[in-house]
This record gives structure tokens, C-alpha cells and sequence, in this order.
């Protein structure tokens, strides 16, 4: 028997909010014109726990969300779904607040309609082979259109994924057993689950629920550049960039940073549940926040700064990681593994960015290149503060890619020139400078950009790469009134640094022609040398990639550095594409902070003594002999 109502002749009943909750069986539709996320956790809650199959009919202005289906078992429930569709408006609405009010009115005109993605859901269409997402659809009332969309739950649903309690939890060792590759020469193995471009862009992008809710394309990059928005509930627009010859490869490398930028920002495979002081763990069990870098004393209470003053008795949050040199858990804060934890009572006494942050189809890959990622910051950044003469290197000319890209920044009026900026990490490390040589007064005057790897010739084509795209890029945000490369807005910063609170501020100020002094030592006479002698040899050969990350490891004991994993996985990216993230923390080595006041050079004995020991400085340095400016990494 069908009943018509706001959902049109439906073989179930309808029900509001109260009855749903009271259902114990049965199949029903659920129309919600006045709710809150408090009330979608509740009927989730209630769902799953009980032998019913209730379809979900909620009004937000003219959009009525139908779906997804809520029975025990559910791949994903109302409410990560709600929170992650909100997630996408980024800052506009108070996502995570359980009292946001919504409201809407069903469109009489598209009862039938609304009904009939009722009926499909119930009777199980569109479920797919896919079992690990579930259905949606997304009704525009004003408009008449629909359109069908996937929900992927991110660990850490409360209802649906919540977290295990790390405690309860074995450690997280990266794996000793031999890692083979196919190719000696390339560190990345091969995923037969990432291959299809099509089928990762269906797996990851999704502009109403996403995790990646918006993919875009620069026509006039100096390479093909994709950026992939993360839904993630932020005021500020942020995710993935890819840069490769052909848009199809940058929207790869963009959706894979964007993967990796979401697992960073806060715990999704454990409920952190350690809260003590490093007083009362000690340095057996956990890091030393001083080994670290902790901010200068003289910015703390700085508007800018988002830190309290640290002292051991200090409680905080930890999380579990894993010392690569000592084969053995280590308590890490969890501000340090996670770059954006939220919440009010957890004090952070360091800033910290998604610097050492690795994507790989195995741990060990994304170990490896979220220590890359370290050295390559370390590198630039002692380089800075020590202002020292770097050796210059040849640009490779049998280097397509490197060559086309000098050639496109030539025209803009900029020469490029790359740095050795190799230092007791041995990870070959350059950094790239493009400074301009044409006759605009008013052009910017200088672009930075780092590489490290294991191979030096893709260490400069990432650092090449970047600076020129900054290069290219610089014309529309550097002339913009009032907009963020503004150079009246830059210029009172070079006498106020702790005015420098974006990266917009680190990479405008230091292109400003007054600032011009700050780099001179960066274009000292030294020797230039090509690829082959700056590094010898290298890259050897990788037949085995737990060896290579091993070997690493060991070279870095050897200089006095620990290698510190957190595995930062997704469970559900893992378990559909093979994919693992992980954050490398090497206590000693210069983190890349943003915003002047958090500067993290204190407590740090290797910038003042390495620069000696490689020969860039006649004797150790002291803390007033660094070159304390804003940096200029973009």
C-alpha cells in the first residue's frame, strides 16, 4: 500500500526525528526540515544499533540531501556525512558545532522525486562494488537538478569510525623486511589501485562531501598546475598542488598531496588518550620538546604566536611513534605529529607545519619521503640563518624539463641559479634562486625554492620547479592592490618582522628590492660545478627501499640525529588504494615554521656548529651571529 505525503507515494512510512528514534525495525524514510549535526549523531547512533533501514530526507536551504542509507553494518552514517558536506563551505559555517541549526521546506513540485532516490536507496541501487562507501543524493529544489555522490567516512567518525585508543594499540614499527624495486633508479613502486587516473580522481574528489572538494587547473603556469582543495572545514583554502608536463600528471601528484595534507592535519587511525607531562615520561619514553627547537622567549604572548611557554612539568597530548634509530616506541606531542589539532585545554609549545609529512604505497616509501622533506627545510634553512656562501651548481643540460624552465624564467627577466645546499643529513639537497635581471624598477626581485633526494637531479628539477612557478606566478600577485604581494603592505615588515605571519608575507618581503641585502651572500664568487662532481656517484642504485631508508637512518645516527616516525595513515585510503602516510621528526634539525614569532632556532647546537664543520664559517657561530630575517621558503 503506498502512502503519499512530502516525499510523494512511498511504500514506508515517513517519519520526523522523534519517531525515527523510536523505531526498533523496519525500513522507513526520515524528513528532516529542521535539524542540528547533534540530532544527525543521534539518529545515526540509534540506526546502527538497532534492525531498521532509514533513508535520511534532510532540507539545508534549497538542497535536500537524501541519503545514506543508516542500518547496523553501514558503510558510512548521517552524521560524518553532514559533517564532511559542511566541511566543504570551509569557514563559512561552524562545522563541527553540534547545535548549527538547519532548515528547509520540501519542494511539492519534486515530491515524487525526492521519493523515488528514496525508493532507489532502500531497494539498494547504486550500491555497487564498492562496499567500503555508500550512496548519496544531492537535490538543488531552485534549480531541479540532482546529482549522486559517494561517501568515503574519514577515521574518527564518532559513530561510524571512532578511533581505537592508541594505548590499545600495538606500535607502529616501519618495517625491516626487504622492500624490493622494480626500477633501481625510481623510489616510488609501483600501485596497480592509484594507476587509473580516472578511478583515483573517483576515489578522492567529490565537491560536496569530498575529501578533495575542488580540482582546478593554471593555464599559465610555468608547468601544468592542478590545485586539489581538502575539505576541511577551514577559512583558508588549502590541499594539494601538482606540477608535471601534462595536467592528467599534475592532477595526480595534486590529489596524492592533497591525501597526504588531510592525514597530516589530525589523528583519523587513533584516538590520541595520553595526557602527562615529559617530566613525568622522561626522555626513555618520549622526546625532549627542547631537542625540537622551542620559539624565543621574547614572542611568547605575541598575537601571531599560537604557543605557551614550555617547561617539562608542562602536561600536554602525546602520540605513539617509533624511532627508526633506536627500535623502539618514543611518546612524540601530538602537535608535533599533527600539524592541526583543534580543540581548546591542549597546549602547544611549538608551531609546527606539515614539514616532514610523507605520502607512499608502503610506510617505508612514505617514511623516505617525508625524510626528504625534512632535509630538504634543514638545508634551506641553516643555509638562511648561517648566510653563507653556498657552492653553485650547472644547471644539467641534458635536463629537458630543468632547461625549458630556466628558458621560461629567462623570459620573464629572471636568472636561475642553483645552490649545493648539501649538509650533514648527506642527502643531496640544492636550493633554486631566481633573481631578476630585466628593467621593470617594480618587479619582484627575488624567488626561493629547495629540493632533497636521494637523487640530486630530482632534488633540482622539485626545487626548479617551484621557484619558477612562483616566478611566473608573481605578476598577478605582486601588482594587486591591497592584495597579499602587495608591496606596500611588505615593506613595513622589513623593519617589524613579527609582521610576517603567512607564507604570502615570508616570499613577498624577501622579494622587495630593499631587501636585497639580506640575499647577496647567496651570489658570492664560488665554484660551479656540474651534477656529476658536486655529487659523485650518486644516485646509486636502490634495489631495496627498507635498505635505502635503513642506511639513511644510520647515517643521520652517526651525525648525532634520530630518526622519529609517526604513522599517520588513513585506514580507509589505505584499505581502498594501498596508500600509507607517515610524519618524520628528526629532533635537532630546523623545522619550517610560518610567521616570524614562531621561529623555532633556540636549543638547536647543529646551526651553529655544522655550518663550521661542512667549512661555510671560520669558527662556530653563536646565536647573535645568525641572520635571524624572515625566510623567503615559499
Amino acid at each position: 500500500m503506498t502512502v503519499p505525503g512530502p516525499l510523494g507515494p512511498l511504500p514506508v512510512p515517513v517519519l520526523g526525528p522523534e519517531d525515527a528514534l523510536a523505531a526498533t525495525a523496519g525500513p522507513a524514510a526520515v524528513l528532516l526540515t529542521r535539524w542540528t549535526p547533534g540530532l544527525a549523531e543521534e539518529l545515526s547512533r540509534h540506526a546502527l544499533a538497532h534492525p531498521v533501514a532509514l533513508v535520511p530526507v534532510r532540507l539545508d536551504g534549497p538542497l535536500a540531501v537524501v541519503g545514506p542509507l543508516l542500518a547496523p553494518g553501514a558503510a558510512a552514517c548521517l552524521c560524518c556525512a553532514e559533517y564532511q558536506r559542511l566541511a566543504t563551505a570551509g569557514g563559512r559555517v561552524p562545522w563541527r558545532s553540534p547545535e548549527l541549526a538547519l532548515a528547509g521546506v520540501p519542494s511539492p513540485a519534486l515530491a515524487g522525486s525526492l521519493g523515488a532516490l528514496v525508493r532507489d536507496l532502500l531497494d539498494g541501487e547504486g550500491a555497487g562494488e564498492d562496499t567500503g562507501t555508500a550512496l548519496a543524493h544531492v537535490v538543488h529544489q531552485g534549480r531541479g537538478t540532482w546529482s549522486s555522490h559517494r561517501l568515503r567516512p574519514v577515521g574518527g567518525c564518532a559513530v561510524c569510525r571512532p578511533l581505537p585508543a592508541a594505548s590499545a594499540t600495538a606500535p607502529d614499527p616501519i618495517p625491516s623486511a626487504p622492500r624490493p624495486l622494480p626500477d633501481p633508479y625510481v623510489l616510488r613502486a609501483p600501485n596497480p589501485r592509484t594507476a587509473d587516473p580516472d578511478r583515483l580522481r573517483e576515489a578522492l574528489y567529490d565537491e560536496r562531501f569530498g575529501p578533495v572538494r575542488g580540482l582546478s587547473r593554471a593555464e599559465d603556469s610555468a608547468f601544468s598546475l592542478t590545485s586539489a582543495l581538502v575539505t576541511d572545514g577551514r577559512a583558508v583554502d588549502d590541499g594539494g598542488y601538482g606540477r608535471a608536463r601534462d595536467f592528467a600528471a599534475s592532477e595526480r601528484v595534486a590529489l596524492f598531496e592533497a591525501v597526504e595534507r588531510l592525514a597530516g592535519m589530525r589523528p583519523t587511525g587513533r584516538r590520541t588518550d595520553l595526557r602527562a607531562s615529559f617530566a613525568a615520561l622522561g626522555p626513555d619514553r618520549a622526546v625532549d620538546p627542547e631537542r625540537l627547537g622551542l620559539p624565543d622567549p621574547a614572542h611568547h604572548g605575541d598575537p601571531a604566536s599560537p604557543t605557551v611557554p614550555y617547561t617539562p612539568g608542562l602536561e600536554m597530548d602525546w602520540v605513539r611513534g617509533w624511532s627508526l634509530t633506536r627500535r623502539r616506541p618514543v611518546a612524540v606531542p601530538e602537535h608535533v605529529a599533527y600539524w592541526d589539532v583543534p580543540g581548546p585545554g591542549r597546549p602547544r609549545v611549538v608551531y609546527e607545519s606539515s614539514n616532514g609529512c610523507g605520502l607512499g604505497n608502503s610506510p617505508e616509501e612514505a617514511a623516505l619521503y617525508g625524510l626528504f622533506e625534512v632535509a630538504e627545510r634543514d638545508a634551506f634553512l641553516m643555509a638562511w640563518y648561517a648566510a653563507t656562501p653556498l657552492p653553485r651548481v650547472q644547471v644539467p643540460p641534458d635536463d629537458l624539463d630543468t632547461a625549458l624552465l630556466a628558458d621560461r624564467a629567462a623570459l620573464a627577466g629572471y636568472r636561475l641559479l642553483l645552490l649545493d645546499a648539501t649538509n650533514d643529513f648527506g642527502i643531496p639537497a640544492v636550493v633554486a634562486v631566481c633573481r631578476y635581471e630585466g628593467s621593470r624598477p617594480d618587479a619582484p626581485r627575488m624567488f626561493l625554492a629547495a629540493g632533497a633526494h636521494h637523487d640530486p637531479r630530482s632534488a633540482i628539477r622539485s626545487a626548479v620547479a617551484e621557484v619558477v612557478t612562483n616566478v611566473l606566478e608573481s605578476a598577478g600577485r605582486s601588482f594587486a592592490e591591497d592584495g597579499p604581494r602587495d608591496p606596500e603592505r611588505l615593506r613595513p615588515m622589513l623593519d617589524r618582522p613579527e609582521l610576517v605571519v603567512g607564507l604570502d608575507d615570508h616570499v613577498g618581503l624577501s622579494a622587495l628590492p630593499e631587501a636585497g641585502p639580506r640575499l647577496e651572500f647567496l651570489f658570492a664568487d664560488t665554484p660551479c660545478r656540474p651534477v656529476e662532481e658536486a655529487w659523485p656517484g650518486a644516485p646509486e642504485p636502490v634495489a631495496d627501499l627498507s635498505g635505502l631508508l635503513t642506511a639513511t637512518a644510520e647515517r643521520l645516527a652517526r651525525a648525532g640525529l634520530e630518526v622519529i616516525t609517526v604513522d599517520q595513515t588513513e585506514p580507509g585510503l589505505r584499505d581502498r588504494l594501498g596508500l600509507h602516510c607517515v610524519k618524520v621528526i628528526v629532533p635537532g634539525s630546523l623545522p619550517m615554521t610560518f610567521g616570524h614569532v614562531n621561529r623555532r632556532t633556540r636549543g638547536l647546537p647543529r646551526l651553529l656548529e655544522v655550518p663550521h664543520r661542512l667549512g661555510r664559517t671560520g669558527r662556530p657561530l653563536r646565536h647573535e651571529d645568525l641572520a635571524l630575517h624572515p625566510h623567503p621558503f615559499p
